[in-house]
Formats: structure tokens, C-alpha cells, sequence
């Protein structure tokens, strides 16, 4: 696709009232000639987005959080398209972040009509001069980059960011993330590090090529031991080519981002360089999630069952509701609590109880997925954040805690044996609730009335009452 001239740019407002959609697109074209597209819903179409050639995005967002989730998404996708956030409301924690995502502009209405055009301008200017043909785009592409890198707490969010990198670098339409782990008979086996499930039946069988090709030529521990951080492998017979890049991140353990079929850069010196680049930042931020992470590990860590407590149960639902407005995904809420609980305390004292409590904690992390988290709320009440999830989903697992709750004998190294059942409700963002307040306590009310009904039960939010009587 051939570019925009310099006077002519393709502009793309994501505005929540139509109504204001005149007023913006007159104030932007005061600025330069500019095609002025226009949404009022995102949807799927972040990726359709970066790939259009937008010279800017205007995103205005009430829901702040949304609003950065998508920059994070399009920054991900084309570094070189600006992005500039309206938001109703703002402080400066959220501006800050807005810019260290990438944003050109972060503004509070009522805002400064000349500081809207000025911040046009810097946007329209900036993808003018680091256009995709342009020699320094492979450097905004690394400056870009680094900066998300640098702005993340989660190796998963990191891992991402490097997948997308490599991808506009090499040319590479699919990548995943590899470890190595010690198997049995002391064989190091190559396993594909957790992600949020691909979409479309594509995505799966990429993934069986990569794997493939990975088992066929087995470089990763050879990289290991040759001190390698990066190769090509060269195409085989029967295997596609791939690209490898080797690093660490929060702790000592070896990660491989393998793209399928890439491109060699013309300047394998250059490209070389800017991968180094890349895997000093990544050193330098898994330094700083270490120590982020022992520090909140206090704050954030139920102290009786080792589970995560309700203020990072906080911070991980305003995440999941940011990505899942972003990117159009639901996720699952489940509201767990002890039937009969208090007479267990009654019986064999608190000490015993306390004991029980964590015993619990420690199954229901064995019964969810490992991308998923398990809280405790307090008392006897347990939530557990599924995602990416839907409702059929959520129902299964839900019952699998049940079940499983009730046909385990607890403290057995105790001498004791003890059973006791379990309440589930289950809720669904967006299908239920549409902010956090609201999946909570749709969950919980769901679980109180599975209590009414018979306890040891799951019941979805929204589920009838059986009538009284």
C-alpha cells in the first residue's frame, strides 16, 4: 500500500458521542488535509486499525482504563501511528502512563482548542517523518518498544510486546514464547510458555508447525550452551524457517521467542545491535519486577493462605476489564465460600481452622487454569478471576471446585479428615456486569443464593430463584 502524499493523512476517531464527531474532525482538519474516519465502538478491529495507515487515532474514552488498553494494542501493532487520549476525566497517574505507553497527547476536558491542534500536529508530524519507508522506523520500532517494555510489571504483558516487536521487524505472521524445562531420564524439554488461547483454527495449526520445526531441529539448548542469543534457522526440507530470540526476564530462567519464516534484515549487523538493545531492557525491567514483586508480595499476599488478597484483587480486576474492552474478550468472576464453616471452628478451634483455610487455598489453585488467580476475599470466601473465559467455561470449572471440595479429605497430615462443601456463584464481565463493583457483587449474590437453595452448588448470576415454600 502506497503512502499518504505529505499533505493528505488518514486520521481515525474512536468518539463515543456521534455528536462531538463534527467538532473534532473540523478542529483536526484546521490542522492539515486530512480523510477523517470515524467509530463509535472498537470492537476486533485493533489490529485492522494499526494495519490501516492512520497517521493518528483520536480515542475518546471515558473509561480510562479501556482507552490505555487500546493505545497499549495499537502501539503494539505500528509504533510510528500517533494516538492521542481524551479522557473525562484524569489524574496524573493515568496521563503518566498514557505517555509512557506511547501516547502523543493525554487530555482532561474541558480542554484547549489550540492545545488539540498543537497535539495534532506533533502526531501528524511524527508518523510523517517515522513512516514505515522511512530508514529510522526500525529504530522507533525499538524506542517503542523499550519504552512498553519498560512501563510493565507482568512478564506476560512483556512477552507480548517482544513477540510484536519481532514481528514487525522480521516480517514474521506467527511467533510464540518457548522455556526449557528438565523432563524425565534428565532430557530438557522444550514447552511453550502459557498464553491466552490464539483465535481461529489458523492460529492452532501455526502452532503445530512451530512446534515441528522447533522438535526437528532442536536449537534451543544448543543456544543455551553456545551462549547464543540469537539465530536463524535456515528452512528444511519439510520445515519452515525461523528466527530465535533468547532472553531472561524477572528471574533465571531461559525464554525463546520463535517467529516462523522471517525475514533477514539487510543489515544483520544493524538488526543484531537493536536486539541487544531490546534484551537489555527486558534484563533491566525483570530487575525491576523482582523487586516490585517482593515488595507487594507483602501487601498483596493473604498471610493464612498464602492466596493473593482483595487489594490486588482490586488491581487485577481494573487489568482484565481494560483488556477485555480493549479487545472485545469476557472473563469470569467465581464467588466461593465454605458451607457450614463456623462449625469446624466450633468443633476443633481456630488453630485447626486456620489450617483447613489454606489447605482449601491450595486446591483451588490446583483447579483452575495457571493463567487464571485465586483470592481469598475473607473469612471462608474465595474468588478466583478466570481469563480469558466464557460462560460455559466458568460453569465447568466452577463445578470442578465443587466436586472436588466435596469428596476431599482435609487435613489428613493432622490425623482429622475432615469434609465440608462449598457455594460457587458465577459471574461474567461484560455478559453480567460492566465494572468492577458490579462482577463482584454479581458473583456474590450469586453465591448466596446458591447458599438458599442447597448449598454445595454453583449457580450463574442472573439464574432464577426457585420459587419459596
Amino acid at each position: 500500500m502506497s503512502h499518504a502524499p505529505a499533505h493528505s493523512y488518514n486520521v481515525l476517531l474512536i468518539v463515543a458521542d456521534p455528536k462531538e464527531t463534527e467538532v473534532y474532525s473540523d478542529l483536526i482538519r484546521e490542522v492539515a488535509d486530512c480523510k477523517v474516519d470515524v467509530m463509535t465502538r472498537v470492537e476486533n478491529q485493533v489490529g485492522w486499525i494499526a494495519r490501516s495507515n492512520y497517521h493518528l487515532v483520536v480515542v475518546e474514552e471515558s473509561a480510562r482504563p479501556a482507552a490505555l488498553g487500546l493505545l497499549e494494542l495499537i502501539k503494539r501493532f505500528s509504533p510510528v501511528t500517533s494516538v492521542i487520549i481524551i479522557a473525562e476525566q484524569a489524574n496524573v497517574e493515568e496521563a503518566v502512563a498514557a505517555i509512557r505507553l506511547g501516547a502523543e497527547d493525554y487530555l482532561k476536558k474541558p480542554f484547549s482548542l489550540e492545545a488539540f491542534k498543537l497535539a495534532v500536529k506533533r502526531g501528524l508530524d511524527r508518523k510523517e517523518i517515522f513512516g514505515e519507508n522511512s530508514g529510522v522506523s526500525s529504530f522507533l520500532n525499538l524506542l517503542n518498544s523499550c519504552q512498553m517494555i519498560s512501563a510493565s510489571l507482568e512478564e506476560e504483558k512483556i512477552f507480548r510486546i517482544v513477540k510484536s516487536h519481532l514481528s514487525r521487524e522480521l516480517k514474521s505472521d506467527h511467533s510464540a514464547i518457548y522455556t526449557l524445562k528438565d523432563g524425565e531420564g534428565g532430557q530438557t524439554e522444550v514447552v511453550r510458555v502459557a498464553e491466552a488461547p490464539a483465535e481461529g483454527q489458523q492460529d492452532r495449526a501455526m502452532e503445530e508447525i512451530l512446534d515441528i520445526a522447533l522438535q526437528a531441529s532442536n536449537p534451543l539448548p544448543r543456544m543455551v550452551a553456545a551462549g547464543e542469543f540469537q539465530r536463524f534457522v535456515d528452512r528444511g526440507q519439510l520445515t519452515p524457517g525461523l528466527f530465535i530470540f533468547r532472553f531472561r526476564c524477572a528471574g533465571e530462567k531461559d525464554y525463546f521467542c520463535v517467529g516462523l519464516s522471517p525475514e533477514r534484515p539487510a543489515s544483520l549487523e544493524a538488526f543484531e545491535g537493536r536486539l541487544r538493545m531490546l534484551k537489555a531492557q527486558i534484563e533491566v525491567t525483570g530487575r525491576n519486577i523482582e523487586q516490585y514483586m517482593g515488595v507487594q508480595h507483602l501487601a498483596y499476599v493473604d498471610d493464612a493462605t498464602g492466596l493473593y488478597n482483595t487489594r490486588y484483587l482490586h488491581y487485577i480486576l481494573d487489568r482484565e476489564i481494560a483488556q477485555a474492552n480493549a479487545a472485545q474478550k469476557s472473563f469470569a468472576v467465581l464467588f466461593a465460600d465454605a458451607d457450614h464453616f463456623k462449625q469446624v471452628n466450633d468443633k476443633h478451634g481456630h488453630l485447626v481452622g486456620t489450617k483447613l483455610l489454606n489447605e482449601l487455598g491450595s486446591q483451588l489453585r490446583k483447579l483452575v487454569r495457571d493463567r487464571d488467580t485465586v483470592f481469598r476475599y475473607g473469612g471462608d470466601e474465595f474468588v478466583a478471576v478466570l481469563s480469558p473465559c466464557d460462560l460455559a467455561t466458568a460453569r465447568n470449572v466452577a463445578e470442578r471446585i465443587r466436586q472436588s471440595v466435596e469428596q476431599h479429605a482435609f487435613l489428613e497430615s493432622e490425623g482429622l479428615s475432615l469434609h465440608f462443601t462449598v457455594s460457587v456463584g458465577v459471574a461474567l464481565f461484560p455478559d453480567h456486569a460492566r465494572s468492577k463493583k458490579e462482577i463482584i457483587d454479581a458473583a456474590d449474590q450469586a453465591m448466596y443464593s446458591a447458599k438458599r437453595r442447597s448449598r454445595n452448588s454453583v449457580t450463574m448470576a442472573g439464574e432464577a430463584e426457585p420459587p419459596s415454600g
